[in-house]
Formats: C-alpha cells, structure tokens, sequence
C-alpha cells in the first residue's frame, strides 16, 4: 500500500509532495525499515523465553511485522512512485501483514479467528489493486476504495484486543486504540482521495499523506511495543497463577486457601453470615501409592478432586493443603448445611469408583466440618477444630463425616493446615 498511503492520487499534487518531502520520506521510511526489521529481529530472540502458547502467538506477530517491513523498505528504495507491478505486491503484502497480526493476537486472546474473513480482504486489497491499475487505471478510486479493506483489518485488529475476555490493562488499551486510531485514519483518507480534487483543497490532501505518513512510520513500533506489554502482562498473570495452584490437581494450594479463609472471615464478621470449613483426608492413600504405584496414585488424587467439585457449588473453594488432605470453604453456610455438604462429597465420592490404568478404585474419604463462631473466632482455631473432627473420624472408623461441636477444641491440637503453624 505504498503510493496509495503515502503518495497522493493525482499527479499535480503527487509531484507538489514530492518536491517538498522526497527525501524526507525516502529517509525516514529507510529509517522505519530498518527499526522495525531491528524490533521483530529483537522479538523473536526474546520469544523463545516465553512459554509455548505465547511463542506461537508472538511467531505470528513477528511474521506480519517483517511483512510491513517490505513496503517500507520499498519506499526508500522506490519512492512513493514505484511501477505499477510494485505497487499490485505492495498493497497486497501490507493487508496480509494486517492479517497476520489479526491472527497473532487471536492466538493470544484465544478467541476465534476468522481467516477465511481476512483473506478474503486481502483478496479484495488485490483485486482492487489490480482492476484499478490495469484495467481502469484510476489512481484515486484505488486509494479510495483499497482504504476499505485496510480499515475492516485494521478494526479486527483492534477489536480481538479491546474484547478479549481477561480484564483490559494499559497495553491492551494503547495498542487497541492505536490500531482503531489507523482505522479512522484509512476511512477519512479514503474519504478525501473518494472526493477527489474538485472537492477537496489540495492542501487537505497533502496533510492527508503526511498523517498517513506518520502512523505508518509509528505503527509497526508503537504496536509491538504494546504487544510485548501485553505478552508480559498475560506471562505476569499466570505466573500469579501458577503460584495460588496446586500443579497436579489445579485446584487452590494451602497458601491461597489461608489467604481466601482470612477474607471470608471477614466478610462473615462484617455481614454477620456464616462461614463454614470442611478437612477431607482420602482414606488409606498411602495403599494405593504402595499398590499401585505414584502415578496411579496421582491420577487418583485428580480423580477424587473430579468428585468433589461434581458435588459442590459454585461457590464452594476447594483447595489441596498437601499429600491426600484437602480443604473447602463453604461461605454463607451453618453447621447444618455443611454437615449435608460434607455427606454428599462423601457419598459423592464412595459411590463413583475410579478406573485408572487398567484397575479400579474405590477410594473413601472422610471429612471434618467446623463453623465459624463464638467457639471459634478466628481462622487457627477454625482450622485447628476442623482437623480435630477429621481426626476423630479417622479414628471412628473413616468414610465419615465428623462435626467440630461435638469436640473441644484441645489448644495442644496443632492443625497442618494452620497457617501460624511452622
């Protein structure tokens, strides 16, 4: 798109621009050409850093960034005359790098990616190319009317950013607003080149390239700096992640665990709502491991996190604290309803034996219930009871539940999941 972006569509006014910027365009855009070529090179050095679904996305960027590297390069070399051959491939491959970045970011977010959609706009980019080239060689309708299928790729850009599903930072909202800047930029040139020069001063259309001029020399930089901080930004989130997971079960790990139950206290304090906790140990794991093997062992492990979240609500937060004990907090339940929660994770969990590498399992749980209260005001005796009622089923006979105000809360009973515990 390199005579139609940066040139102008008559001749008059062509030669006028170029009397008063050649070299100032064929310079910088060898400086562009250069810089950009510099940040993709740089780009895909530091992708190889970053985890397989970012690369494949940053690959992709990459590849449309060297792409609009071309058509720079072109002016500096060509001018913003090149033949008309060059300018049919110019066009074309600077839609298709449009398309690559659509591509690129559609890896990133994830979302759908209609390719089909963009290819066939850079078809149309051709094809308008061509026909207005060759067979009706009008150099102001192919600006016009190539304009429109830029804008549409340039907006898809900007809109699998400005819509992907993770809350929106800065960087989105820069690179997005970048590109959406570009649409309106390519509209309103294809407006004024639509008008022609009977309607439009010829001043208004140099100033019309020289914007063109500049977001074209700004763009391929500015955007892949904030797609790079928008590559940090999601790297940033999911090792924030990562480190409130358990990596084998993907549930919460004790330290997210403590840090939710510390909130739900509060907001029970504060509303004056009941907060409950359940302690689940699988019965006689250590069997299975011995039996079994470790990786038996652990698709079981996986397996029985499976029929507990079958069995809670939404809201329940499960979490493992280590080995086979796990967790759950129950906000807004009493004793009775996470007596009736307990009983069927547990019944939950007997009646569905698991198949795991040719054998089957039929594992039990048991399970110790405590409600925040007078008898327990904060989050170690909390804790502290709860294990207590586990233990106590434990020693009845396990697959049972066990309810915390049936025991005193002994101060020597040192809860593992008690975060003053060393």
């Amino acid at each position: 798109m390199v005579q139609q972006r940066l040139g102008l569509a008559h001749a008059s006014v062509a030669t006028s621009t170029r009397n008063r910027m050649h070299f100032d365009i064929t310079t910088a855009m060898m400086v562009t050409s250069l810089l950009t070529f510099c940040v993709g090179a740089s780009l895909a050095f530091a992708s190889s850093r970053y985890p397989p679904a970012l690369r494949s996305a940053m690959r992709v960027w990459i590849g449309g960034l060297f792409l609009q590297t071309l058509p720079l390069f072109a002016v500096a070399v060509l001018g913003t005359s090149p033949g008309a051959g060059a300018i049919i491939v110019l066009n074309t491959v600077y839609a298709l790098a449009y398309a690559e970045m659509g591509r690129a970011l559609h890896l990133f977010t994830g979302q759908r990616h209609h390719g089909s959609l963009s290819m066939l706009l850079v078809g149309a980019v051709a094809l308008i190319s061509i026909l207005f080239t060759y067979a009706w060689p009008q150099p102001g309708w192919r600006v016009a009317l190539t304009e429109i299928p830029i804008a549409a790729l340039q907006f898809m850009v900007a809109r699998s950013i400005l819509r992907q599903p993770r809350a929106l930072r800065p960087a989105d909202y820069l690179t997005g607003g970048l590109f959406l800047a570009c649409t309106v930029i390519a509209v309103s040139r294809g407006i004024v080149e639509f008008l022609g020069p009977t309607l439009i001063a010829p001043d208004l259309r140099v100033a019309m390239a020289s914007i063109v001029f500049v977001f074209s020399a700004i763009l391929p930089t500015i955007g892949t700096i904030g797609f790079m901080l928008m590559c940090s930004d999601h790297l940033s989130d999911d090792l924030s992640r990562l480190a409130m997971i358990d990596p084998l079960t993907g549930v919460y790990n004790r330290r997210t665990l403590v840090g939710l139950a510390e909130k739900a206290i509060g907001d029970a304090q504060r509303d004056g709502t009941s907060f409950s906790l359940l302690a689940i140990d699988v019965d006689h794991f250590k069997s299975i491991n011995d039996d079994y093997g470790h990786d038996t062992g652990d698709e079981a492990l996986c397996g029985v996190v499976t029929l507990m979240r079958d069995a809670l609500r939404a809201d329940h937060v499960l979490s493992r604290i280590g080995g086979e004990e796990f967790a759950i907090l129950l906000p807004g339940s009493g004793e009775a309803e996470a007596c009736l929660t307990a009983e069927r994770v547990r019944r939950h969990v007997a009646n569905s034996p698991l198949s795991i590498n040719g054998y089957t399992l039929g594992l039990r749980v048991s399970i110790g219930v405590a409600t925040f209260g007078a008898a327990v005001p904060d989050l170690s005796s909390l804790l502290r009871a709860a294990d207590r009622a586990l233990y106590a089923a434990k020693r009845a006979g396990r697959d049972r539940t066990m309810v915390m105000s049936r025991f005193a809360c002994a101060p020597e009973c040192v809860s593992p999941l008690d975060p003053q515990k060393g």
